[in-house]
């Protein structure tokens, strides 16, 4: 994979594509015209009742329009649902009359289904390259009965109502550093496409990503995000760079991967967007789906 300067404002420069912080004067109207959406999909996206804004509020924008070169067995209907699309859309966006398709014809696929972002991303990020949906034998350890809640930084404040426990806390800045060596390798694998089960240096899926960043640095971790899940100790107190961020976005089992890049960040592979990106835990909708952080003990002895 072709190595790229890194500086540490691409972290940054990776998180304002795909949100938005509002500004004084800002209108939902303004926003979705400034980045080529709708009011509507911005409000689904963001779980939002009412077009009110307040000044420092962060928006998940969609994501832009995507590509897909054309590969055998592929049809406009696999297709569009893999990109969460619709034929008729992908249709219109590319011309095309009917739905014959040539192996290597390069289509681009339209936001769609964006807008529904109380369902889970279609397909949802694999735990394993063997099934999207694999279920796990039963008595197994990533059958969640009492998720782990994302670790605290700060001492907890007293609160009327207790948070529910699957819900993690917005991390503080205790533990950054640009010149991290997994910040150094994660930068080199921003925008590689997310393909399910892939796991070479042309597409990973989420387990993928993490096993490859960590072998860059020397760390052997298994393959599936139930297997890392089940590798290492949960983590306690704050969380540091590197640690690992599990989700569960069918429901009980674990079955997404992410790498804690401090600041309240992380990057995956995400199926949504299809490509490795750098997301907030603070997101409304990974906040309802995040189970729990495990430690990679080896990168800590690394690390001085």
């Amino acid at each position: 994979m072709r190595l790229i300067a890194v500086w540490p404002w691409l972290v940054a420069l990776a998180l304002a594509q795909s949100t938005y912080t509002v500004q004084r004067g800002d209108t939902l109207y303004s926003i979705a015209k400034r980045h080529d959406t709708t009011v509507e999909i911005l409000m689904r996206l963001n779980s939002l009742s009412e077009a009110t804004l307040s000044v420092g509020q962060v928006l998940q924008l969609p994501p832009r329009v995507l590509q897909h070169t054309v590969q055998r067995g592929d049809t406009l209907f696999s297709i569009a649902r893999r990109y969460g699309s619709t034929v008729q859309a992908i249709q219109q966006e590319n011309n095309l009359e009917g739905t014959a398709l040539s192996l290597g014809q390069v289509l681009r696929i339209p936001q769609v289904s964006v807008a529904a972002p109380t369902s889970p991303p279609a397909p949802a990020p694999n735990p394993s390259p063997a099934s999207p949906n694999p279920t796990p034998p039963t008595g197994s350890s990533a059958n969640l009965v009492n998720p782990t809640p994302l670790p605290s930084p700060t001492p907890p404040h007293p609160a009327p109502e207790p948070t529910p426990p699957s819900q993690p806390s917005q991390p503080a800045d205790t533990d950054y550093d640009p010149t991290h060596p997994l910040i150094l390798v994660v930068l080199k694998y921003l925008g590689l496409p997310y393909v399910f089960g892939a796991n070479s240096d042309r597409a990973v899926d989420c387990s993928a990503f993490v096993q490859q960043v960590y072998a860059e640095v020397g760390i052997k971790v298994p393959r599936t995000s139930r297997e890392q899940w089940n590798a290492f100790g949960t983590v306690q107190g704050a969380m540091r760079q590197g640690d690992l961020v599990f989700f569960s976005f069918g429901g009980r089992q674990i079955d997404h991967v992410g790498i804690y890049l401090g600041r309240g960040v992380f990057a995956h592979a995400n199926s949504y967007g299809s490509r490795v990106v750098i997301e907030s835990l603070d997101s409304p909708y990974y906040k309802r789906v995040y189970r729990g952080a495990k430690r990679v003990e080896a990168l800590s002895a690394q690390q001085p």
